[in-house]
Protein backbone atom coordinates (compact mmCIF):
# COMPACT_ATOMS: atom_id res chain seq x y z
CA UNK A 1 0.00 0.00 0.00
CA UNK A 2 1.53 3.40 -0.93
CA UNK A 3 -0.22 5.62 1.89
CA UNK A 4 1.28 9.45 1.59
CA UNK A 5 3.92 10.10 4.41
CA UNK A 6 1.71 12.21 6.51
CA UNK A 7 -0.94 9.12 6.91
CA UNK A 8 2.53 6.87 7.74
CA UNK A 9 3.47 9.40 10.26
CA UNK A 10 0.54 8.57 12.36
CA UNK A 11 0.99 5.87 14.90
CA UNK A 12 -2.92 5.41 15.42
CA UNK A 13 -3.67 5.49 11.38
CA UNK A 14 -1.57 3.01 10.61
CA UNK A 15 -2.43 0.98 13.71
CA UNK A 16 -5.72 1.01 12.36
CA UNK A 17 -4.88 -0.17 8.84
CA UNK A 18 -2.94 -2.96 10.26
CA UNK A 19 -5.83 -4.06 12.37
CA UNK A 20 -8.50 -3.48 9.88
CA UNK A 21 -6.67 -5.76 7.35
CA UNK A 22 -5.89 -8.43 9.59
CA UNK A 23 -9.41 -8.53 11.00
CA UNK A 24 -10.51 -9.05 7.20
CA UNK A 25 -8.00 -12.04 6.68
CA UNK A 26 -9.31 -13.42 10.41
CA UNK A 27 -12.80 -13.00 9.28
CA UNK A 28 -12.48 -14.82 6.29
CA UNK A 29 -10.27 -17.47 6.99
CA UNK A 30 -12.40 -18.38 10.11
CA UNK A 31 -15.67 -18.26 7.37
CA UNK A 32 -14.11 -20.03 5.08
CA UNK A 33 -12.00 -22.73 7.20
CA UNK A 34 -13.77 -23.44 10.44
CA UNK A 35 -17.29 -21.84 9.72
CA UNK A 36 -17.14 -19.54 12.32
CA UNK A 37 -17.67 -15.93 11.78
CA UNK A 38 -15.43 -13.28 13.81
CA UNK A 39 -18.29 -12.59 16.68
CA UNK A 40 -19.09 -16.37 16.87
CA UNK A 41 -15.56 -17.00 17.91
CA UNK A 42 -15.44 -13.98 20.28
CA UNK A 43 -18.32 -15.67 21.91
CA UNK A 44 -16.63 -19.07 22.11
CA UNK A 45 -13.46 -17.77 23.29
CA UNK A 46 -15.12 -15.61 26.17
CA UNK A 47 -16.88 -19.07 26.70
CA UNK A 48 -14.01 -20.92 26.82
CA UNK A 49 -11.84 -18.44 29.38
CA UNK A 50 -14.72 -17.60 32.18
CA UNK A 51 -16.39 -20.75 31.69
CA UNK A 52 -20.69 -21.07 31.68
CA UNK A 53 -22.39 -17.47 32.09
CA UNK A 54 -25.59 -15.54 31.86
CA UNK A 55 -25.86 -14.97 27.94
CA UNK A 56 -25.85 -10.94 28.94
CA UNK A 57 -22.30 -11.24 31.06
CA UNK A 58 -20.91 -12.65 27.53
CA UNK A 59 -22.93 -9.86 25.91
CA UNK A 60 -21.43 -7.00 28.23
CA UNK A 61 -18.24 -8.80 28.57
CA UNK A 62 -17.72 -8.81 24.74
CA UNK A 63 -19.26 -5.00 24.18
CA UNK A 64 -22.11 -6.58 22.28
CA UNK A 65 -25.98 -5.12 21.91
CA UNK A 66 -28.21 -7.41 23.84
CA UNK A 67 -30.10 -8.55 19.78
CA UNK A 68 -26.49 -9.44 18.65
CA UNK A 69 -26.02 -11.67 21.28
CA UNK A 70 -29.25 -13.57 20.82
CA UNK A 71 -28.43 -13.91 17.22
CA UNK A 72 -24.98 -15.47 18.00
CA UNK A 73 -26.12 -17.69 20.79
CA UNK A 74 -28.82 -18.46 18.57
CA UNK A 75 -26.47 -19.50 15.50
CA UNK A 76 -24.19 -21.42 18.08
CA UNK A 77 -26.29 -23.22 19.99
CA UNK A 78 -28.63 -23.96 16.39
CA UNK A 79 -24.90 -25.69 15.44
CA UNK A 80 -24.52 -27.41 18.58
CA UNK A 81 -21.31 -25.50 19.35
CA UNK A 82 -22.57 -24.02 22.86
CA UNK A 83 -25.74 -25.21 24.98
CA UNK A 84 -28.05 -23.13 27.46
CA UNK A 85 -29.09 -24.55 30.74
CA UNK A 86 -31.06 -23.52 34.03
CA UNK A 87 -28.31 -21.72 36.39
CA UNK A 88 -27.91 -24.49 39.24
CA UNK A 89 -27.10 -21.50 41.77
CA UNK A 90 -30.32 -19.70 40.29
CA UNK A 91 -33.02 -21.77 38.39
CA UNK A 92 -34.35 -18.34 37.01
CA UNK A 93 -31.65 -17.95 34.94
CA UNK A 94 -30.09 -19.70 31.87
CA UNK A 95 -26.42 -19.78 31.67
CA UNK A 96 -24.52 -20.93 28.27
CA UNK A 97 -22.08 -23.04 27.91
CA UNK A 98 -19.52 -24.56 25.61
CA UNK A 99 -20.04 -28.00 23.82
CA UNK A 100 -17.08 -30.53 22.91
CA UNK A 101 -17.80 -29.47 19.63
CA UNK A 102 -17.94 -25.94 20.50
CA UNK A 103 -14.25 -26.40 22.27
CA UNK A 104 -13.40 -27.82 18.72
CA UNK A 105 -14.30 -25.12 17.05
CA UNK A 106 -12.43 -22.89 19.01
CA UNK A 107 -9.15 -24.83 18.49
CA UNK A 108 -9.52 -24.92 15.06
CA UNK A 109 -10.13 -21.11 15.11
CA UNK A 110 -7.39 -20.00 17.42
CA UNK A 111 -4.85 -22.05 14.81
CA UNK A 112 -6.55 -19.89 12.43
CA UNK A 113 -6.42 -16.72 14.01
CA UNK A 114 -2.43 -17.69 14.86
CA UNK A 115 -1.50 -18.42 11.31
CA UNK A 116 -3.48 -15.23 10.04
CA UNK A 117 -1.25 -13.07 13.06
CA UNK A 118 1.96 -14.90 11.87
CA UNK A 119 1.38 -14.43 8.25
CA UNK A 120 0.21 -10.45 9.30
CA UNK A 121 3.73 -9.77 11.54
CA UNK A 122 5.77 -11.96 9.46
CA UNK A 123 7.55 -8.77 8.80
CA UNK A 124 8.83 -9.25 12.30
CA UNK A 125 11.39 -10.67 14.83
CA UNK A 126 9.76 -12.92 17.38
CA UNK A 127 11.01 -10.57 19.74
CA UNK A 128 9.38 -7.48 18.05
CA UNK A 129 5.85 -9.69 18.04
CA UNK A 130 6.06 -10.10 21.77
CA UNK A 131 7.08 -6.60 22.12
CA UNK A 132 4.55 -5.61 19.85
CA UNK A 133 1.49 -7.46 21.80
CA UNK A 134 2.85 -6.37 25.29
CA UNK A 135 2.39 -2.16 23.85
CA UNK A 136 -0.84 -2.50 22.03
CA UNK A 137 -2.31 -4.43 25.27
CA UNK A 138 -0.10 -1.41 27.23
CA UNK A 139 -2.73 0.66 25.33
CA UNK A 140 -5.80 -1.29 24.88
CA UNK A 141 -6.11 -1.78 29.19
Amino acid sequence: MDLPPTLLAITTFVLHKVGAGSRRAVAARLADEAGLSLWQFAVLAALSDSGPAAQREIGARLGLDPSDMVRLMDELIGAGLAERDRDPADRRRYRVSLTPAGRDALERGQALVELVERETLAPLTADERERLHELVTKIFK
